[in-house]
């Protein structure tokens, strides 16, 4: 696959900070009660893990979640057709360089975002038609179609320092290496290989921070030992090993963000005997605990489990898209599914038959990372066992499953996939030449199931404004066909967690990392207290 395309300047300075220089430990922070300091792994292949900064620097307009959030806005209404849609601004909003900020910053941000030589962040500016700005507070933006919620969470950026430089040359600004935003904290310095240092904001708008400095330490080393050593305040990218040692530990409390546009899933190949059959399919989806499953990967029960895809950040109160149906943990159902197939038991070894053949399949398992495939496969193995169903599993490289996936060379594979839905269902059934800007590039893969009527909602839906109610009909009915054939079988959605001392206080869960990072204060007489039962 092609690497991601940056979707923060934050994420621009620092990667670029990152991968000129290595890692090693910062030096120790004399003011524990007034520094937070973060570890952030610079020494990752994906250097995008540095995105989990952008909080600090930069402010929405309106930040999305289960209700709208206000930010850089205060208000905002909408025509009677949905279609415009008007923003207030903040009037006490200003710069970190003390400039204030206005409705043309978030215009120029806009424009600049779409030029053709920049293509950035295209969830902030695709779908609208228009952009005005009635006054220096006031912005209005049109759309082709009706938008039921506030369409443009995002970052915007300074137009004061950036309307005089060459778009051609965007991602080599210098502007990335010492960005200006207008968030609660300031950007004050990098120190190759060592850490960079954010500092609270006096003129943010709701007030100074309580946690006056921040530091990102740059390092790879273990974030167990980071953090019960004391080097470390709180720690993102955990695996569910490290999960485990945390937990055990009465001084950390682990977090968990759930990322709606990541999906673990069982991959099948439409080919092979077993898996051409919508029944076995179904046989085998009902054979598996789902929520047993997420304990398995130390997934806790608050993390809601899917079934389908969603489009705008997971959020589907009413159930409309049938996302969140899970099939029932049945295993008489499974059972009964199998030998409606025809796939029985004939000679009492504990494995069904059909034809001669045993209902046996290998499934690629990626090694390493924080999926824990290979546990996750150990447990569906047993499990299919049950109803006499065989799995031999096969660790792999992710790009090796990858490869496989896509040439059709595989039975069934666990993976994750974390791009945006409709990128994901070109991926699993082909579709447009064209599938947007989101595409990587990367062809289809190969899993030999085809569904006209899916196939047309895909074309349509490359062409259909985000966040429409003609996107919200085409998934819903996608879903649908998803739990009709459940062609794949889907486990959960992404999840990342993360981990803080518990004297660090105001992280809340189900955030995304450092989401509210004005919120966050400092408990200095949190150790010589005991822990309480349920204490956050």
């Amino acid at each position: 696959m092609m690497a991601p395309v940056l979707t923060s300047p934050t994420a621009v300075a620092l990667v670029t900070a990152a991968s000129l220089f290595g890692c090693s430990p910062a030096p120790e922070d004399p003011d524990r009660n007034s520094t937070l300091t973060v570890l952030v792994d610079c020494c990752a292949a994906d250097q995008m893990r540095l995105y989990n900064l952008k909080h600090l620097l930069f402010l929405h307009l309106v930040r999305h979640g289960l209700e709208p959030d206000p930010q850089l806005a205060e208000s905002w209404e909408h025509s009677p057709d949905y279609r415009t849609w008007t923003f207030h601004l903040r009037r006490d909003v200003r710069w970190h360089d003390g400039v204030p900020l206005t409705a043309h910053d978030v215009a120029f941000s806009i424009e600049l975002f779409r030029h053709p030589h920049v293509l950035f962040a295209p969830w902030i500016w695709q779908g609208i038609d228009s952009v005005s700005v009635p006054d220096d507070h006031t912005i209005a933006f049109v759309r082709p179609e009706p938008a039921y919620h506030p369409p443009v969470a995002g970052k915007y950026f300074p137009k004061h320092l950036l309307q005089d430089l060459d778009p051609a040359s965007f991602y080599e600004w210098e502007f990335w290496t010492r960005p200006v935003g207008n968030g609660p904290y300031r950007f004050v310095r990098y120190v190759p290989r060592t850490m960079i240092e954010f500092e609270a904001n006096p003129d943010f708008y709701g007030g100074e921070p309580p946690i006056k400095r921040v530091v990102a330490k740059l390092s790879s080393a273990n974030r167990v030992i980071e953090l019960t050593s004391g080097a470390a305040d709180a720690a993102t990218d955990l695996t569910a090993a490290d999960v485990l040692k945390l937990e055990a530990d009465p001084r950390f409390r682990v977090y968990y963000q759930n990322d709606w546009t990541e999906l673990f899933l069982v991959y099948w190949n439409h080919r092979h005997p077993l898996f051409a059959d919508a029944g076995v399919r179904r046989a085998l989806s009902h054979a598996i605990d789902r929520r047993e499953l997420a304990r398995v990967v130390t997934l806790p029960d608050e993390v809601p489990l899917v079934a389908g895809l969603g489009t705008d950040g997971g959020a589907d109160p009413d159930g409309r898209r049938a996302w969140n149906r899970i099939p029932a943990y049945d295993p008489q159902r499974a059972q009964r599914l199998l030998d409606r197939a025809g796939w029985t038991d004939q000679d009492g070894d504990g494995i069904r038959e059909r034809a001669g053949r045993e209902a046996r399949f290998t499934m690629l398992a990626p090694q390493g990372g924080s999926l824990a495939a290979e546990a996750i496969a150990l447990f569906m193995q047993n499990q299919w066992r049950q109803v006499g169903v065989a799995v031999d599993i096969r660790p792999m490289e992710m790009g090796v499953v990858r490869s496989a996936l896509r040439s059709g060379r595989f039975e069934a594979a666990i993976i994750w996939e974390n791009q945006d839905a409709h990128t994901i269902l070109w991926t699993w059934f082909g579709g447009p030449a064209d599938p947007g800007p989101d595409e990587t590039g990367d062809p289809p893969y190969g899993l030999g199931y085809s569904d006209p009527e899916a196939a047309r909602l895909i074309e349509r839906a490359s062409v259909t404004t985000p966040g429409s109610a003609e996107e919200d009909t085409l998934y819903l009915r996608f879903n649908e066909i998803l739990q009709r054939d459940m062609p794949v079988m889907i486990l959960f959605p992404g999840v990342y967690r993360y981990a803080a001392h518990r004297r660090i206080r105001g992280f809340r869960q189900g955030d995304e990392w450092l989401t509210h990072p004005e919120e966050l204060w400092i408990d200095p007489d949190w150790e010589i207290r005991p822990v309480q039962k349920g204490e956050s």
